[in-house]
């Protein structure tokens, strides 16, 4: 029986310079239609356009609402970060986060999702579709890597697809579940959406339901967002894979472990090869593999696997 009274959801939007796109977030929060409880909480973190004025219009309009933040200090690359703030303070069983330049599109998103979590004990999250969209929020035709199957696995994230873009992944509480590991998600390692997508996965169950309902705003030559800003440096990809890979060894079997290690080896082989390490470092590197011999097997596997496939396509071709 729920608990008409008790927050059943924390939604949190951390934002910065979105004043192009953060009402079309506000209001799509504002649509949902639900019988369960929730909150909003938004972190403001110092804008240098117009976000923050928008902001406190919508606290006119809305009283009560959203319970806005509005950071006296950027909080980016602090030891606490805006979005993780905003998640210490959430009260809700669930949480979700909206990002202040994507959009929800199904007024019974929540409701649905909700539903789906309080009535299957046994899943952790539940994710779903989405479109992406251009700054313009018109669909610019890009396939996001989701899941197209019921049930998201270990392989579909060794084989970089993800349960959902963030801000349709809901999620349980971990902050308040004391047998959850958390501490790979305080290590201020960026993409941090994937490590959650895999902490949660190693405690529990993800289920992607199959429909469209939100659309994830992919603007790569502007704004604040990871794709916008991000770029290879070896030393960061070696030390989330080592993280990654150190999570692994502590709470999945021989068989994850692998291809965790398999991740790792790819990044040290990929790096030697573009020349931004030196044979001698990927030699070192290379020696905190402890399955070297499946590792190089899969290795092995993939590459005879993608040079069949471009045989089998020129073979379409006619070439």
């Amino acid at each position: 029986m729920v608990d008409r009274d008790e927050i059943l959801l924390s939604i949190y939007v951390a934002t910065y310079n979105h004043e192009k796109f953060i009402a079309r977030a506000l209001d799509s929060i504002l649509m949902q239609k639900t019988k369960y409880k929730f909150e909003v909480l938004v972190g403001e973190d110092l804008s240098t356009d117009g976000t923050r004025a928008i902001l406190k219009e919508y606290e006119k309009q809305h009283p009560g609402f959203f319970t806005i933040f509005y950071r006296e200090k950027n909080m980016h690359n602090t030891e606490c970060s805006n979005a993780q703030d905003l998640r210490a303070r959430c009260k809700g069983k669930y949480l979700i986060a909206l990002e202040g330049d994507d959009f929800w599109l199904d007024e019974y998103k929540l409701e649905k999702q909700i539903d789906f979590l309080e009535t299957h004990p046994e899943y952790i999250a539940v994710a779903h579709n989405c479109v992406v969209v251009d700054k313009d929020s018109e669909i610019n035709g890009e396939s996001y890597p989701e899941c197209t199957d019921e049930e998201y696995t270990f392989q579909h994230f060794f084989n970089d697809i993800l349960p959902g873009q963030l801000t349709t992944v809901m999620y349980r509480n971990y902050l308040r579940d004391e047998t959850f590991d958390s501490s790979i998600l305080f290590k201020k390692l960026s993409p941090d959406d994937r490590l959650l997508y895999f902490a949660l996965l190693c405690h529990g169950k993800i289920h992607c339901m199959q429909e469209v309902m939100s659309a994830y705003r992919h603007i790569t030559n502007e704004g604040s967002s990871f794709s916008a800003t991000a770029k290879f440096v070896y030393d960061e990809q070696k030390r989330w894979q080592k993280e990654l890979l150190a999570y692994t060894q502590k709470h999945c079997k021989k068989n994850e472990i692998i291809q965790a290690e398999y991740l790792y080896f790819y990044i040290i082989l990929w790096a030697m090869l573009t020349k931004r390490i030196k044979f001698k470092q990927a030699i070192s590197d290379f020696s905190d593999i402890t399955h070297k011999v499946a590792v190089f097997a899969i290795g092995l596997k993939r590459f005879i696997n993608k040079k069949l496939l471009r045989k089998k396509v020129f073979a379409k071709k006619g070439l």
